[in-house]
């Protein structure tokens, strides 16, 4: 599975490392993963910080799957758009089974 970043703002190689991680350990839940797109964005500021936001795009086999998640800090984001992710694919993988075996 091809993982491209795209952020505003320089990602450091331990970023790079806990991209990789999370959004690689998708593929555990659904090997059929083409390409996984993560979007890191800086939003509005609120309470003192600046709302983090993580989008995971996911190309599979016939979709795209998409999950987003805001949070103070940006590994807490990452962690909730991938477990958003995690649902999305176990969903999506029961759905294809479901298919299939109506169509036999």
């Amino acid at each position: 599975m091809k993982i491209l970043v795209n952020a505003p703002f320089q990602v450091t190689d331990q970023m790079q490392e806990v991209i990789d991680e999370k959004v690689g350990k998708l593929k555990t839940y659904f090997d059929r993963i083409v390409e996984a797109e993560v979007y890191l964005k800086i939003g509005e500021k609120r309470h003192r910080h600046r709302e983090q936001i993580v989008e995971i795009r996911l190309n599979v086999p016939g979709t795209t799957l998409f999950a987003e998640s805001r949070n103070d800090a940006i590994e807490k984001a990452l962690a909730g758009a991938a477990e958003k992710a995690r649902r999305q694919l176990v969903k999506y993988k029961k759905q294809l089974s479901g298919n299939h075996q109506r169509e036999s």
